[in-house]
């Protein structure tokens, strides 16, 4: 699949979007994900006029989209300091950060009578604490999320005939799960974040791809058969599924990692590995 970016004209706004050619498409679908970029699927040989003219028909709701998620961000960047909140299961439990004299840098979590407990070491630099903290967040969510949705994964594969697939929890940008050729499933952390019911969904989601590789009538028929109501869980993800997440601003971790100014574009995975790295040399120069 290629990849290439486009621009549609609305009136004197113009709306730039991520246009992917994808030989499975049958149909152009337009999606508006939650770092509000827009991204358009098309089959390989539809014109670029064609595909101008449904984002242009389409811009207001374009738009309308773009502008509830910056509402709705504009209010999740997380400073991870005491008193803020964090989601478990559609819970939101309040965060005691505890500094103490530690011999290595590490971070431990527990969540105790709906709050989080997060013990750290003595950091003097509040970007590079925030980091330390949103860090042991991270993996205690991640350790979670394998445990939660293995035991869900087994109880609905057992409920829909299924074998229980092999499990992978990982970082995904733009999706809660996928399914690959070879029948593994790849579960997105941050759904642990949301209610049981959104979870659920996710999970037959999935395993429905195990017996339809696409989304054909078929699928959807098996998912109401296993979720009767999907269609009202699947609304709900769309609509709150972007508050789900440890937000960091990326300007305070760029200050945090690179003071003496900022370099190329960085990845989620390569910039973790460097708050970690930098992590360590301020532990060690003390």
């Amino acid at each position: 699949m290629r990849n290439n970016v486009g621009t549609a004209q609305f009136g004197t706004t113009s709306i730039d979007y991520v246009l992917r050619r994808s030989p499975k498409r049958k149909t152009i679908a337009v999606t508006v994900h939650p770092d509000r970029t827009v991204l358009v699927v098309a089959p390989p040989r539809i014109r670029r006029s064609k595909i101008n003219g449904l984002v242009t028909s389409k811009a207001e709701w374009i738009l309308r989209q773009q502008e509830a998620l910056h509402h709705q961000h504009s209010g999740f960047v997380k400073q991870f300091v005491s008193g803020e909140s964090f989601f478990y299961l559609g819970r939101q439990h309040s965060l005691k950060v505890r500094q103490i004299k530690a011999a290595s840098p590490g971070c431990s979590v527990r969540l105790t009578r709906g709050r989080f407990f997060v013990t750290i070491p003595r950091i003097k630099d509040p970007t590079v604490r925030s980091a330390t903290v949103r860090e042991g967040l991270y993996r205690w969510y991640r350790d979670k999320a394998g445990k939660h949705l293995a035991h869900m994964t087994a109880h609905f594969s057992q409920r829909m005939g299924l074998k229980c697939p092999p499990l992978n929890i990982r970082e995904m940008k733009q999706r809660w799960g996928s399914t690959n050729a070879g029948g593994k499933i790849n579960f997105n952390w941050r759904i642990i974040m949301a209610p049981k019911r959104l979870v659920e969904y996710v999970v037959a989601h999935e395993l429905c791809h195990l017996r339809y590789d696409n989304h054909s009538q078929d699928f959807w028929q098996l998912l109401e058969r296993t979720l009767p109501d999907y269609e009202r869980r699947r609304s709900e993800l769309a609509i709150v599924g972007a508050k789900f997440d440890l937000p960091i601003t990326s300007e305070d971790i760029h200050r945090a990692l690179f003071p003496q100014g900022r370099p190329k574009r960085r990845t989620r995975a390569e910039m973790r590995e460097g708050i970690q790295q930098h992590i360590r040399d301020r532990h060690t120069r003390g």
